[in-house]
């Protein structure tokens, strides 16, 4: 109080008839805020002398403080008489969170009563100082006021209760949230707690509650100050950031009570994600420009200079090359195309974590004494570049020696110790053997075991260099599906969801199940993501499992206009949704017009017929096309069914299509091929098609697992009728595999054959004719078939072969945004497929799922073109 004695005696001073005594404030926190409590003290005793009120009293206030007497009301009523003084100031300060608050009241001691209560808070000590400071004149006039009044016959019942500087809320909504009522009697300690209240409804940030007498009882009235409300937000000086980049990560937002605390935290924010992103001298400064009840946000931005990564050292390294190690780091050198590639950057996260991959490389490799013994991350002189050094110690290399399953086997030890992939003497390997747990535990939970748990245990032999591995496995007690839950799910029905499931409510759980069941909901083509995880269940043997969907777009309704090579300008209009209400039901209807063809397609599907894994559909058709030496019309329909060709699996489908299909060949060239002119006139294809298809990719845009397979056999005429005899037999398999990075590799290979039988040849519309982006790319649409030998005319295959391989790679992934290169290889011919007259293609395209469907854009290269070509 040392402090605060010195201004009171300058303030004694002072010929003013107003004297005051200021007792020390109670302190609130869970730390020291002895300091706090000495500024605001010594803020109160200053201004008030300014504004003439003499404090007095200091030095028996002092004695008492040293002594530990607590100031309540009735102690400093005594010590405010003692010193001739007509008030006495009480209250406390509290720091809670980064909030810094001051309550203090008037009692004139004469009449034993509170004239006025003040409530302050601020998000710093120099803001909150600020507010008590504009408080003083207020102080004083309370205070002189109350010296000027006549002594009244007052009661204790509170006649009146009034809230005034309300500007944007209504009064009632205060009123409503306090203790201090009318008709009751009058609390001083109800009106701190009162102000307390109000200030907790986070409205405000200025309080004061005034006292005063009237003949028949005590008025009360709250004196607030609303915090404005933020109306914009704006940034200042980001050069290098885009603002919709930053404002996504600022938890302020327009139209809510202005926070100093929250808009600070956003400045930190801010200058966060500028240092994440390189710049690590970047500052931010803020500013609140208040207009009534209104404020606009200023975020102040000097973005400065991005430091880059000059060096990285690695220093101990013998098994490993610095630039080995360098590449298993997320963290790179600057170097020439540093601003074009973004490399060179350096983010603490981000290191932190290259510090563990360096770790798990030598792990991975053997080296299960490996260690970082120390790292440095200095920052050069003119805050340019950043130095990195690393200091590692590796040890001995370490093979495998004995492998061990014990505890609770499930099955034959020899086919868990298959599943772990691990061999004796090979180099142990940490995330071969996370691997190999996790193959485990697909074992166990395929076994109704969700919570088996694997303990691996090692025994490591210093001198032979061998770590002996022993798997304790714990099974704990089977588990049932307590219940399923789905969100995501905008349009889709529950329905639609749960008959893709593999499982259902009280069925055993089933990892593989499990794994079915998302790769079933992903072939749909209705979700962009889809996540199945388990929690506990309502008991210790049951499990819940939440199924979330992301939706994508599944119907669209386009227009177009194009150009082809071979229609020139050509006209597109369709409407098609894959997910008709969310049913599930799929409905297709599109017109395609140009100069030499023309398109009409109507289609419907039902994957799910009476509710059963059975679909069944159908397409009506008209097509014309207009080539060099003829003219051909299409018009028919088809109809589809398809069902699982057992209950235990819906990977694998047999489908069976009836095709009805009436072709008209006119406008035949005199010099047209005889195969040719053996087609004008009119004729009908009646078949019936059966293929069998096995599916187990992971995705049916973007798969990087599983595969798919496909055999069919068509057969037209005979029995069913129609003017064409022919047999048509075809296989189509793909592979997709995982690599790093979210890439994936394919192979796909086709082939077919058709030939006809009782005496008829196979129509020209129904041979092979290889090219485009559908079969060989870097080849013209159908350009690739066998060659009438005397006109050189192409018409068609009895025989095609296609080999395909496919490397994908992400280019923007939130927006689906893929790469591709590609290549192709294949042809059409007449009887054997000739390996040695395999014609090939090979490019690079983009596959982009947009908000109105897929899209390829794909750009072939023939890598040996023939004259002509």
């Amino acid at each position: 109080l040392t402090s605060v004695v010195s201004a009171a005696r300058a303030a004694e001073t002072t010929s003013t008839h107003v004297r005051a005594v200021l007792m020390p404030f109670d302190m609130h926190s869970a730390t020291d805020i002895s300091g706090l409590r000495r500024d605001v003290m010594e803020v109160l005793a200053s201004t008030l002398k300014r504004e003439g009120v003499e404090i007095t009293g200091l030095e028996r206030t002092k004695e008492l403080f040293e002594k530990g007497v607590r100031f309540d009301e009735e102690t400093s009523a005594g010590i405010s008489k003692e010193a001739g003084a007509r008030f006495a100031i009480l209250g406390s300060v509290t720091l809670l969170e980064k909030t810094y608050a001051a309550d203090w009241r008037i009692l004139d001691v004469s009449e034993g009563r509170v004239v006025r209560f003040y409530y302050k808070s601020g998000a710093s000590p120099a803001e909150l100082s600020s507010m008590i400071k504009d408080a003083a004149p207020s102080m004083s006039a309370v205070m002189s006021a109350t010296l000027e009044k006549k002594p009244l016959e007052r009661g204790d019942t509170i006649e009146r209760i009034t809230v005034e500087g309300m500007k944007r809320m209504d009064s009632e909504a205060v009123l409503k949230k306090i203790k201090s009522a009318v008709g009751h009697p009058y609390s001083a300690d109800d009106v701190k707690d009162d102000i307390h209240v109000i200030f907790d409804m986070g409205y405000f940030d200025d309080i004061a509650a005034d006292l005063s007498d009237s003949e028949t009882g005590k008025e009360l009235t709250f004196v607030v100050r609303e915090k404005p409300f933020v109306k914009k937000i704006t940034l200042d000086g980001n050069k290098k950031m885009k603002e919709e980049k930053i404002k996504e990560i600022l938890t302020i937002k327009g139209n809510t009570v202005l926070n100093p605390l929250t808009i600070k935290a956003d400045g930190e924010r801010i200058k966060a994600l500028y240092v994440q992103n390189g710049y690590y001298l970047a500052e931010v400064a803020d500013e609140e420009i208040e207009d009534g009840v209104d404020a606009t946000v200023i975020f102040h931005i000097k973005e400065g200079e991005p430091v880059k990564v000059r060096r990285i050292k690695i220093i101990g390294n013998r098994a490993f090359s610095d630039k080995g190690i360098k590449g298993v780091m997320t963290t790179r050198e600057a170097g020439m195309f540093s601003s074009i590639t973004g490399s060179g950057s350096f983010n603490e996260d981000v290191f932190e974590n290259d510090l563990a991959l360096i770790m798990k490389n030598y792990y991975d490799h053997g080296y299960i004494k490996a260690d970082i013994l120390d790292y440095r991350v200095i920052l050069s002189e003119d805050k340019r570049w950043f130095f990195i050094t690393i200091a590692v110690t590796e040890g001995d290399q370490y093979r495998l020696g004995n492998i061990d399953i014990t505890g609770d086997v499930v099955g034959e030890k020899k086919s868990l110790l298959k599943k772990l992939k691990l061999k004796t003497n090979e180099v142990f390997n940490r995330s071969k053997l996370a691997k190999g747990i996790d193959a485990l535990t697909d074992v166990y939970g395929d076994s109704g075991f969700a919570n088996a748990e694997f303990t691996p245990m090692t025994s490591v032999d210093g001198e032979k260099k061998t770590v002996d591995l022993t798997i304790k496995a714990e099974k704990n007690e089977p588990v049932y599906i307590d219940r399923i839950d789905i969100t995501g799910n905008v349009r889709t029905k529950d329905k639609v969801i749960r008959r893709e499931l593999e499982f259902g409510e009280g069925d055993l759980f089933s990892t593989s199940y499990l794994k079915k069941s998302r790769n079933n909901l992903k072939r749909l083509g209705y979700f962009d993501d889809v996540n199945i995880t388990k929690s506990e269940g309502g008991e210790p043997d049951r499990v819940k499992l939440d199924v979330d969907v992301k939706e994508r777009p599944t119907g669209m309704v386009t227009f177009g206009v194009g150009y082809s090579t071979v229609d020139h300008i050509i006209a597109t209009a369709s409407v098609s949704q894959s997910n008709l209400m969310g049913t599930g039901l799929k409905l297709d209807l599109s017109a395609t017009i140009g100069s030499k063809s023309s398109q009409y397609v109507f289609g419907f599907t039902e994957p799910w017929f009476f509710d059963k894994p059975l679909s069944a559909g159908f397409d009506l058709f008209d097509t014309s096309k207009d080539y060099s030496d003829f003219s051909m019309k299409k018009r028919g329909f088809n109809l589809r069914a398809g069902f699982p060709i057992s209950r235990k699996t819906r990977t694998t489908k047999v489908y069976t299509t009836y095709r009805h299909e009436d072709v008209n060949v006119t406008k035949v060239s005199p010099t047209a091929s005889p195969p040719i002119k053996d087609q004008e006139g009119k004729s009908t294809v009646s078949s019936v098609t059966t293929l069998i298809k096995h599916d187990t990719r992971d995705d049916i845009f973007f798969p990087r697992e599983g595969d798919v397979m496909t055999a069919s056999v068509e057969v037209a005429g005979g029995a069913l009728g129609g003017t064409t005899n022919y047999v048509r037999y075809e296989g189509d398999a793909a592979k997709f595999f995982g690599l790093p990075w979210d890439t994936a590799f394919s192979i796909r290979g086709a082939a077919g054959r058709i030939q006809g039988f009782g005496g008829k040849a196979v129509p020209l519309y129904e041979r092979y004719f290889l090219g485009g982006i559908n079969s060989i790319r870097g080849f013209q649409s159908r350009s690739l078939s066998p060659k009438d030998p005397v006109t050189g005319e192409l018409i068609g295959g009895d025989t095609k072969l296609v080999i395909t391989s496919e490397f994908i790679f992400p280019l923007f992934p939130k927006e689906n945004l893929r790469g591709v290169l590609f290549f192709d290889a294949g042809n059409a011919y007449n009887g054997a497929v000739d390996l040695g007259n395999l014609r090939e293609g090979a490019g690079a395209g983009i596959r982009w799922f947009s908000p109105i469907g897929p899209l390829r854009i794909e750009w072939g290269y023939n890598l040996s073109p023939e004259k002509g070509e």
